[in-house]
């Protein structure tokens, strides 16, 4: 077997990777490469993160913080 890295552009890229789906199983192995900025994007996009919706001074929250650890 051979192996071939792709850079393509995101415009084409489910198509390509649709493409390489539907060759046959035993031919083709697929590796997605997702880079980091993929991962925290798509992370953000799936979950409802509101850890610190309720901070409405920042900055006195930090103090606070800061207090419990001494």
């Amino acid at each position: 077997m051979k192996t071939i890295n792709l850079q393509i552009n995101d415009s084409i890229y489910e198509h390509i990777l649709f493409f390489l789906q539907n060759l046959p199983k035993d031919m083709i192995t697929i590796s997605k490469d997702i880079d980091t900025k993929d991962k925290i994007t798509k992370l953000f996009e799936e979950n409802n993160i509101d850890a610190f919706k309720d901070i409405k001074d920042p900055i006195s929250w930090q103090k606070s913080m800061r207090d419990e650890w001494e």
